[in-house]
């Protein structure tokens, strides 16, 4: 055994590209030069997560409460946070708990906000949970060139692989709050580890051993919804990008000569699309036989995913609704009222207004590839959802990923992705080594299940199910290119602050309300840092929207002065959150250790309130990207809400929009209808009275 380890530990010295060497250091060179990050002494331990005041959570809870629920609701949960928060109410003993808990652990917060947010969700993952990234586009004038471009991209994330595992890549940094500040690096190394595994009750994910000999040597590869065994290191030596994709075009030839043939052992993918407790009675079922489980044992342990996808000829949710169908929506028609540029035309899942620059629908073909794979037509059987990391490259050169969300956040994932395709960059333009003939090497195994009659049933119906999921959702995408993330900064106010806002506004156009938003913030100053909630539906915010319509009887100055008032509260409720001070996870937390003490569970967490406000009728984030051409998207998280991805840009900002065609009470198109009206008339105002 130490011998082996021995070996492999030479092998891993060995494989460090000298170019990924030469890149790594221009990193840590670039954050050496830099003074903010040189008053930082990157060799002691982040801090711990703080616990919140009691009393300033309460407070923020009634605040972000208020806006969303009636005045009798209001007034009852005031009283029940006044009795829960007495110095002899509960309250106040779960906090002292929860401070002991925290000095005891690393983060208080991790296992239960993981258990809350993912493990315990019986949601499908893709759709409502697993984003999808975009990468630029890539062009292959033949498979040659798809097969060759995945080969090096599997090489380039071996490369930094090999990084991440020495824990050597250098440490993000803050760039706003404490510039320079480390952050915590853990998400990275749980990207090619983990696994996520259904569970009846709850789910489990799954690290894979550190210990040298046994780690993977293995990615699978999918391909006409076939899996393959493709290893990438064979005798302690890693492959080349030449054997790399000999071996992807054995794959190739293979999967298109079982299609549609009883060697296929096809379409098992589909049953990761499923509820996640459905997907764990069906795994039990499945793993009953032995090459079954050695099947699912190589996937859970694999490194990585890549899929082989073929080019998509049509989508089954290509098209929007039609305008008689948007105006049976039970949605408030005062979006329209006194508008000028509203356009009524979405064509294709793209919207096109009069700032909105048109995405082509090939943009939203690619996104919906990267979410779901398009269709049961298509590539929706040419995936494995549970598997942290799927990069997927087609024949007509759309690449991207969808990835597993709870292992990391999706700036992460961006980060990693960035820097994998600058390093590939620099790399190709190197003259590089060719490795010797694979002729030796053995053809890559493909995964051959036994299916019994009840999987056969489980497959077909999950594969029926995802269609008409699929089918469901309601997606456009739009530039915004009247103004970027410039324009707020001109103006003294936060970028993402202007960019929430706007998004209550536009909610408000339609519904003469607001409703519970949620904006993740990141956490990672902390040891072990996730996310927290920044809610932007506010009582800045409500009064603000309120003087914003056209009958408010409020003049322009006193518009904008309500504006500055709910930017500046949005913006320091964002501080508070990524400094560890938010509500959330503390109210979350609080929860958790009276289920698990034997206490009563308080009246503050049986409210209706505390159900209203956690229901996020508004899933958003600001997920920037630097690569032109590349988003990333998600569903909404809830039946009757909407998904909101946003990438500013310095002159544009990239919206991805999602709701379900099913419910009565949303449309993507009118809420980037209203969004797009909402920007113009902040920008007009912020004109005419910012300094």
């Amino acid at each position: 055994m130490a011998s082996t380890i021995s070996r492999r530990a030479s092998m891993i010295a060995a494989n460090k590209s000298v170019s990924l060497k030469k890149y790594i250091d221009g990193l840590r060179k670039k954050q050496q030069d830099d003074e903010d990050y040189a008053k930082w002494d990157i060799t002691q331990p982040l801090p711990k997560l703080p616990v919140p005041d009691l009393k300033l959570s309460l407070e923020k809870y009634l605040r972000c409460v208020k806006p969303i629920v009636t005045a009798e609701a209001y007034k009852n949960t005031e009283q029940i946070i006044n009795e829960f928060s007495k110095p002899d109410g509960l309250g106040p003993k779960l906090q002292e708990i929860l401070i002991k808990i925290a000095e005891e652990n690393d983060n208080w917060a991790y296992d239960w906000w993981m258990n809350e947010m993912y493990l315990s969700n019986k949601q499908p993952l893709p759709i409502n949970s697993n984003p999808g990234m975009i990468f630029p586009k890539e062009y292959f004038p033949d498979e040659d060139a798809q097969l060759r471009f995945t080969a090096r991209l599997i090489s380039g994330i071996m490369d930094y692989k090999c990084v991440i595992d020495q824990k050597e890549l250098p440490i993000d940094r803050c760039t706003c709050r404490e510039k320079g500040q480390p952050l915590c690096m853990e998400q990275y190394y749980r990207l090619f580890s983990s696994y996520r595994i259904p569970g009846v009750d709850k789910d489990k994910l799954v690290n894979s051993t550190t210990n040298l000999a046994l780690e993977p040597e293995h990615v699978i590869v999918l391909s006409r919804n076939q899996m393959f065994v493709l290893d990438v290191i064979v005798n302690f030596t890693r492959l080349s990008d030449d054997q790399l994709y000999h071996q992807l075009k054995r794959i190739k030839r293979q999967s298109e000569d079982d299609e549609n043939t009883t060697s296929a052992f096809a379409n098992l993918g589909y049953l990761t699309s499923m509820p996640r407790d459905e997907w764990a009675r069906a795994r039990s079922e499945l793993i009953r036989e032995s090459t079954n489980r050695d099947c699912i044992d190589m996937i859970e342990r694999c490194i990585f995913i890549v899929c082989l996808d073929k080019e998509v000829k049509q989508s089954s949710n290509k098209e929007n609704r039609n305008d008689d169908e948007i105006k049976s929506k039970k949605i408030s028609s005062n979006v329209f009222s006194n508008s000028t540029n509203c356009n009524e035309n979405s064509i294709n899942g793209y919207f096109n207004g009069n700032d909105i620059n048109p995405i082509s629908s090939s943009m939203t073909l690619t996104a919906f590839q990267m979410l779901h794979g398009c269709s049961s037509e298509n590539n929706s059987g040419n995936r494995w959802f549970d598997k942290t990391m799927q990069f997927i490259i087609s024949e007509d050169g759309v690449c991207g990923l969808n990835y597993e969300h709870s292992p990391a956040e999706g700036i992460v994932v961006i980060e990693l992705s960035e820097h994998l395709f600058r390093y590939m960059e620099e790399k190709r333009k190197q003259k590089l080594y060719r490795m010797p003939s694979i002729c030796e090497l053995p053809t890559p195994r493909k995964l051959r299940w036994k299916i019994i009659d009840t999987i056969s049933k489980w497959i077909e119906k999950a594969k029926t199910d995802f269609d008409q999921r699929i089918e469901d959702l309601d997606f456009c995408l739009l530039k915004y290119s009247k103004f970027g993330r410039d324009f707020p900064k001109k103006v003294k106010m936060s970028p993402d602050s202007f960019v929430q806002l706007a998004m209550q506004l536009a909610y408000y156009k339609l519904y003469n309300r607001l409703v519970s938003t949620y904006e993740s913030s990141s956490t990672r100053r902390f040891r072990h840092g996730r996310v927290e909630n920044i809610r932007a539906n506010s009582c800045e915010a409500l009064s603000w929207v309120k003087s914003m319509d056209y009958n408010s009887g409020f003049t322009k100055n006193q518009k904008f002065n309500l504006f500055q008032k709910a930017v500046q509260y949005q913006t320091d409720l964002m501080i508070d959150s990524i400094l560890g001070k938010g509500m959330d996870c503390h109210l979350m937390a609080l929860k958790q250790i009276a289920i698990e003490n034997g206490f009563d569970l308080p009246e503050l967490f049986t409210d209706k309130s505390f159900d209203v406000s956690n229901h996020f009728s508004l899933s958003t984030s600001q997920i920037p990207t630097t690569m032109e051409g590349s988003f990333m998207c998600y569903g909404p998280v809830v039946p009757d809400g909407y998904g909101c991805s946003y990438n500013p840009k310095p002159n544009y900002i990239i919206f991805a929009i999602s709701s379900f065609k099913s419910c009565s009470s949303t449309s993507t198109k009118l809420f980037a209808e209203s969004l797009e009206k909402s920007l113009n008339e902040m920008y007009d105002l912020c004109i005419e009275f910012a300094s």
